[in-house]
């Protein structure tokens, strides 16, 4: 590979007119920049003044690369030379921004990689400023400013593949040079601009190290002399530099505090920073002033200048809700940016108000809790605060009116306006918990009293905002029985029929229905329960309504099912109307039903759970009225003619082409019969329903035998039963034990297994059901497993895999003798290890689970002798491998997400077996390659597993930590890691 050929692959890249051509160059590229040669040639580039600039700025990505990814390829005492040949193609190209970035990169790599005792006694960036500097040339100012930028940047990333250890280092060396670097930013803003803009990069620079530095590396009393402190505060007022001292500022604002109060040494900055943000306010107020009248020229600047104001008073909170003289210019600034015109800006007030509301109402945000609770949570500050809130309210609660032109907005912008409503109302919902519910409710509906008292029609709009409003500070709702709220609910059934209205209208009803339980306890609102119900009632018919409408009903029977008893005729008349609606409708043609299939289940919830409050007596004659009649048309739906199926439906590449029913009718209706299932609260009945209905559901299997999702969903039907019914459905165990299984080995579908989970669940720890609760699992897990040998079958089917293995943890929880058999358990065990590696979570998380419980101390404490003595002689052949490919999945092979899962099934089997277990982790350990982690680093994680296999606690950081470390060593760039794979994997893949 040549230097020629590597410019005809640019070449092509750039300017080939077929784009295939090009996909096959920069496949080319990319593999290129993966060879030895690719530096000597990157180099020779650079250097070649008469090289392209598509060629200068290739190379130089290439060998910023190469620097943080390839760093091992080079030889020994490369490095050196590597860091003066960068050096020096730094100031040649420091002209070229583009080149110059990736040149900043590569040093800041460089940095990462050699170790301080190669820098000299002052270290990497007294060495590259010396270095830099040392001629005198006007190039060394724009690349001292951009890499005084890029490092801090760099400091920590885990771009370079570097050792954990050496990260840590390089961090702490910069934070260590964090006062040379400031000093030298300094003397660099006292350079001539040219054509630099000097100001703009050192602000951008400075705000990058304070980043990397706190309150304990940066001194406040001397900072607050620093000429950066005072450059950053002046620049909120220059125009050339006003984006980076925004930057600068917030970031001085973050290292001067903690958790929402100023850090003591950085008291003399603080006392800085506040009244030189505050003297922007007038210019604030001005651009505010502008964007009212409809001039948003300087949008940008009004919102750095809220972004400011919002992050001080964030970060002082504290100090402001101590009450103080100088706490109001921030309350009265954070206000003026509540009501600018854009709400992008105005949203940015939010947090603010938030965290000022937590400090004022719960004690435990305040730095003195004690205090706080002894007073009362400081009622006078309360006060004191209580008109700014007020103010607050008022100002945004305009902000969730429906635009007069809300028909003709396109659906992104429907979208952010609903985001900016619910951004409000989480506003005025810590409003509320500052002025009180009583207090907030009569903010809220002023504008509907404002409107009465003129003698105007009542405005929807602005009917549907208050609502919107009163209805997201529910949970700070007045006490019961408040006459205000009571005389709004009173006033909803006769609102305008305007569905935006009806649908705001119907959601407070169901948000407040908490209330309204407790104000019908007292007597208060005999009158209003029947209205509302038909309100309800009547709403859903409105299509647009109707969603909203059974959600109200739905809450509204959940929270008030004992007082809706007497409202049951007209409860069960409307569940009669409904049922016969929606997708199980039988009538052929005409318009689709106003109410949706979703809404229709909400109703049968509804009225399920009114009728489960009643009295045993009425109550069984209550559910057989609801049950009954969905039974009927399931019946009759399965009955009806059907279509034949599409061989694309088909499970495991089967091509049945039998008739399916009315799919969308009996699918809707099995949801209705699943929903009774989960929401009576009558085992008995549901029991007796389930062994009633199971012919039916048996017979649903069979029509929709090649139909994924219809199985899905008749499959919930019964596992709802069985969780609702308990050990009142164990007549039905025999049948379903036999049919499980029979279904699926004719379907593999792994809802059965879920099903099959449940009965494990409810009759696991009854000794008289074990037998056949060990048949039924023995059979699903034979035939699961059966297909789950190699990692190519876990990866195909890994939905099987997820439920086999739930099934297998809870079988250990309920009735770990259906699994600890000599059947059984190596059964389970080879699936395991054979998908142990796969990618997909949930199968990879219920495998580890299922290893991690299965080595649990507890379990053998729970299961004696017999159980200890059958995992040891299921688990001794299998364990090399098992340790190996955990150690796989951990150090590279699993995301690093899995890591601490792989270390609590390591800990639990080290716990377990000890000696053996120590010394089959060691040998795996061995097999790790010196060049992915050394033997220092393989002693250090075999003495983390000693500690872990002595450690009586269920989890050990220590292991834990070393192994993440161990992780994090080997994934440290491609070769390594394939490395260690291939060495752990040989022969057991």
């Amino acid at each position: 590979m040549s230097r020629q050929d590597l410019l005809s692959a640019l070449q092509a890249l750039h300017h080939h007119p077929d784009g295939i051509v090009k996909k096959q160059a920069s496949t080319w590229l990319e593999q290129w920049g993966y060879t030895v040669e690719a530096w000597s040639i990157c180099d020779n580039i650079l250097h070649d003044a008469n090289s392209t600039l598509e060629a200068r700025i290739f190379c130089a990505q290439t060998l910023r690369t190469k620097v943080q990814r390839d760093y091992e390829e080079l030889p020994e005492g490369a490095a050196e030379s590597l860091r003066d040949s960068l050096l020096d193609l730094l100031l040649t190209h420091a002209a070229s921004p583009p080149v110059r970035t990736q040149l900043c990169l590569a040093v800041a790599a460089l940095v990462a990689h050699m170790p301080a005792a190669k820098w000299g006694p002052s270290g990497s960036l007294a060495w590259l400023v010396q270095h830099i500097s040392k001629d005198g040339k006007e190039a060394a100012v724009p690349c001292l400013l951009d890499l005084l930028a890029i490092l801090p940047q760099e400091a920590g990333s885990y771009r370079p593949a570097v050792r954990p250890q050496r990260r840590r280092e390089m961090v702490q060396e910069l934070v260590t040079a964090l006062p040379n670097a400031l000093q030298l930013l300094a003397s660099l803003l006292q350079q001539p601009s040219g054509a630099t803009p000097v100001a703009a990069k050192v602000l951008v620079a400075f705000a990058e190290w304070l980043k990397l530095g706190d309150a304990a590396s940066l001194q406040g009393a001397s900072l607050a002399q620093h000429p950066l402190l005072a450059a950053a505060l002046e620049g909120l007022a220059s125009e050339s530099a006003f984006d980076e001292a925004v930057d600068a500022t917030v970031e001085l604002v973050y290292c001067t505090s903690s958790g929402g109060q100023p850090e003591p040494s950085m008291l003399p900055v603080v006392s800085i920073i506040v009244p030189s943000v505050m003297k922007q306010l007038p210019l604030f107020k001005r651009l505010l002033q502008e964007a009212v009248s409809g001039n948003d020229e300087s949008e940008d600047i009004a919102k750095g200048l809220a972004r400011v104001f919002a992050e001080v008073g964030e970060a002082y909170v504290s100090l402001i809700a101590a009450g103080g003289q100088e706490a109001l210019q921030p309350v009265e600034a954070l206000l003026a940016v509540a009501s600018y015109p854009s709400n992008e800006i105005a949203e940015m007030s939010y947090t603010f108000w938030y965290r000022l509301s937590r400090h004022l109402t719960s004690p435990f945000a305040s730095s003195d809790p004690i205090a706080s609770l002894q007073n009362g949570g400081d009622q006078q500050r309360l006060e004191l605060f209580k008109p700014a809130f007020s103010q607050l309210v008022a100002l945004i609660c305009g902000r969730v009116r429906y635009p007069e032109d809300w028909e003709s907005l396109h659906q992104d912008e429907r979208d952010d306006f609903k985001q900016q409503r619910y951004g409000v109302a989480d506003t005025l919902l810590d409003a509320a918990g500052v002025l009180g519910g009583e207090a907030m409710l009569a903010l809220l509906t002023r504008p509907l009293s404002a409107g009465a008292a003129n003698g105007a029609g009542l405005d929807w709009r602005t009917a549907e905002a208050a609502l919107y409003c009163v209805r997201s500070v529910n949970s700070k709702a007045p006490p019961p029985g408040d006459a205000l709220l009571l005389q709004l609910f009173s006033s909803l059934p006769a609102l305008p029929s305007v569905p935006l209205l009806r649908y705001t209208a119907c959601m407070t009803v169901a948000s407040y229905s908490s209330w309204l339980h407790d104000t019908t306890s007292l007597g208060s609102a005999s009158q209003l329960m029947p209205q509302l119900l038909q309100m309800l009632t009547t709403e859903l018919a409105n299509a647009e309504v109707s969603g909203a409408a059974a959600n109200a009903l739905c809450q509204l029977c959940e929270e008030c099912g004992t007082k809706l008893a007497p409202y049951l005729e007209t409860l069960m008349a409307l569940y009669q109307r409904v049922t016969s609606a929606g997708q199980a409708s039988t009538s052929g043609g005409g318009p689709p039903p106003a109410i949706a299939e979703d809404s229709i289940q909400q109703i049968v919830q509804a009225v399920a759970m009114v009728v489960s409050d009643l009295p045993a007596e009425q109550r069984r004659a209550g559910l057989t009225a609801l049950m009954s009649p969905i039974i009927a048309q399931l019946e009759a739906a399965l009955q009806q003619p059907g279509t034949p199926r599409a061989a694309g439906e088909a499970l495991n590449g089967g091509h049945s082409t039998s008739a399916q029913p009315n799919s969308c009718q009996d699918l809707a209706i099995v949801e209705r019969l699943t929903t009774l299932f989960r929401f009576v609260t009558d085992a008995e009945a549901i029991a007796q329903a389930l062994q009633r209905v199971w012919p039916l559901l048996e017979k649903g299997f069979t029509q929709h035998r090649g139909n994924v999702r219809a199985i899905e969903r008749y499959a919930r039907c019964p596992r709802y039963a069985l969780r609702s019914s308990g050990k009142a459905s164990a007549p039905l165990l025999p049948q379903l034990a036999q049919s499980l299984p029979d279904w699926f080995e004719g379907t593999r579908h792994s809802s059965f297994l879920y099903v099959a989970s449940e009965l494990v669940k409810v009759f696991g720890k009854d000794p008289t059901h074990r037998q056949q609760l060990g048949v039924l699992f023995g059979r699903l897990v034979s035939t699961s497993c059966g297909h789950l040998r190699s990692l190519v079958d876990v990866s195909s089917e890994p939905d099987i895999c997820d439920d086999t293995f739930l099934l297998a943890g809870r079988g250990l929880s309920y009735c770990p003798a259906i699994v600890l058999t000599p059947r059984v358990l190596p059964t389970l065990l080879d699936s395991a290890l054979a998908g142990i590696l796969v990618q997909h979570r949930d199968a990879c998380c219920s495998i580890l689970s299922f290893l991690t419980r299965l080595f649990e101390p507890q379990l053998l404490l729970t299961c004696g002798p017999e159980a200890a003595t059958e995992i040891t002689r299921a688990t001794t052949p299998r364990a090399p491998k098992m340790m190996r490919s955990l150690l796989a999945g951990a150090l590279g092979g699993l995301p690093p997400t899995r890591v601490r899962d792989i270390s609590d099934v390591m800990v639990t089997f080290l716990k377990a077996t000890h000696e053996p277990g120590l010394k089959w982790f060691r040998e795996a350990v061995q097999l790790i390659p010196e060049e992915a982690a050394t033997s220092a680093d393989r002693q250090h994680l075999e003495e983390a597993a000693v500690v872990a296999s002595q450690t009586p606690t269920k989890s050990c950081m220590v292991f834990d930590d070393a192994m993440e470390e161990v992780s994090e060593l080997v994934r440290r760039n491609r070769r390594s890691l394939d490395m260690a794979q291939k060495a752990l994997l040989a022969g057991i893949t």
